[in-house]
């Protein structure tokens, strides 16, 4: 029956506003509350100069604070249908604490918001002999966009009334930088940041509505050409291999089929001002990184479609898998990346990303026949259409080919309306080229 009705919670209606949730997204938004008030004091009860920015300030941390409509829903619904992972998942995430003399951590996510909303098919139903059959019996897994719908974001959510009042504040802020004097340089600054709010706005409109308004495809009935694929992730012809992250075999994960990691190191340098003065500035630094995959089956229950990871240049994975920190040390090597990196590296810490069996698995993809060499080595039934082609992420005009870790479901949780893509940032823009006329 939840399956049945689930199309209409997924619409998210005209008001979508949200309150956080847990008390690290109330920690943001209380000081983000605060900060808007003491904004609010000091610009229109103060005596000293107005300070508009920090009411923008405010309003974007308590408008980001919590999550969107859709994904507090799904995160219901995973409490409901599959409370034993969800609360394993749980259980298991978090920080460790792996050394104490070295403040070494693991940190693995508690909440996994790409993760399966509905049960999945358990490994023991899967025919690995027989990866590119229909599962027995034939039928679409729960979470298949055919058979539960697409997702449609609220008119207007958190984002669509915080986003406003920062820019009128932060456009204030600027107006007031200008005096009396006629300098034209901050409403040009607010043209371009008003620009670039309106053009990656647009880049993810196009995104959303690609996934909202192309068809899914059934596997077993799948075509060449571009198709937008949903699945479970099963094994290929070759078994993934343990990926070993920065060659640490302390750092091994295995049942990847696509992933990537970077090494990145926490730097401090001492920086002096035109008066003198001295501080201390530290930022992560990327050093290494590295990703990779093997071929594997994506399966919708109709049937198993073989799938290049490594020919997608557009990945999403969601949240990290794990994350290895520690502090420097002064060994040799530590010594000797200090002198290249001219900089006090303080910490260490690698994060992995990735796509394991088992997983959901989105795809924008376009579908080409395979060759010979590969049917015959894995003596395919030639008598199914679905076992004949493969989904590679080769470009087409108009179409973007993806792959990314979630389903439908999942990669739209995070989806705005026209109006807060479109409307909100060129009427941002329009203001701004404005207020240069007046």
């Amino acid at each position: 029956m939840l399956e049945t009705n689930i199309s209409n919670e997924l619409d998210g209606g005209g008001y979508g506003g949200t309150l956080p949730s847990g008390w690290l997204q109330w920690l943001l938004f209380i000081i983000g509350a605060g900060i808007l008030i003491f904004g609010i004091i000091m610009t229109f009860f103060g005596e000293n100069e107005p300070l508009p920015i920090l009411i923008s300030i405010g309003a974007l941390i308590m408008g980001f604070s919590a999550s969107s409509k859709l994904q507090k829903k799904l995160r219901e619904l995973r409490s409901q249908l599959r409370p034993s992972e969800v609360n394993w998942q749980k259980e298991q995430g978090g920080t460790e604490l792996q050394s104490f003399w070295n403040s070494a951590t693991i940190n693995k996510p508690t909440i996994d918001d790409r993760s399966w909303v509905f049960p999945a098919p358990q490994q023991e139903s899967w025919h690995l002999e027989t990866r590119y059959h229909p599962d027995n019996p034939e039928e679409l897994i729960p979470e298949h966009p055919n058979k539960i719908g697409t997702p449609r974001p609220p008119t207007i959510s958190n984002y669509a009334l915080s986003t406003p009042i920062a820019f009128a504040f932060f456009a204030y802020q600027l107006i007031l930088a200008m005096g009396g004097d006629g300098e034209m340089m901050p409403i040009y600054i607010l043209i371009g940041l008003s620009t670039l709010w309106l053009l990656v706005s647009v880049f993810m409109w196009k995104r959303a509505q690609a996934m909202m308004d192309m068809p899914t495809s059934n596997i077993r009935s799948a075509a060449i050409g571009g198709a937008e694929i949903v699945g479970q992730v099963r094994p290929g012809p070759s078994y993934p291999a343990t990926v070993i992250v920065d060659g640490d075999q302390s750092k091994s994960v295995n049942d990847l089929t696509s992933w990537k990691w970077n090494y990145e190191v926490y730097k401090c340098r001492t920086v002096t001002d035109k008066d003198g003065n001295t501080r201390q500035e530290c930022s992560w630094h990327q050093v290494r990184a590295d990703n990779g995959g093997t071929n594997f089956t994506v399966h919708d229950g109709t049937g198993g479609l073989a799938v290049l990871p490594n020919s997608f240049s557009a990945k999403q994975y969601g949240t990290h898998l794990i994350q290895w920190e520690c502090k420097h040390d002064l060994r040799m090597k530590g010594l000797f990346t200090n002198i290249m990196m001219s900089g006090d590296i303080k910490r260490h810490r690698w994060t992995l990303w990735g796509l394991k069996i088992g997983d959901p698995c989105y795809m924008l993809a376009t579908l080409r026949t395979r060759n010979d060499q590969d049917l015959a080595s894995e003596q395919i039934d030639r008598t199914l259409q679905n076992a004949l082609l493969e989904a590679v992420g080769e470009k087409a005009p108009g179409f973007k080919p993806r792959l990314e870790k979630g389903t439908e479901l999942t990669a739209l949780a995070t989806a705005k309306s026209d109006l807060e893509y479109l409307i909100i940032p060129t009427l941002a823009l329009l203001a701004s080229i404005i207020l240069l006329g007046v």
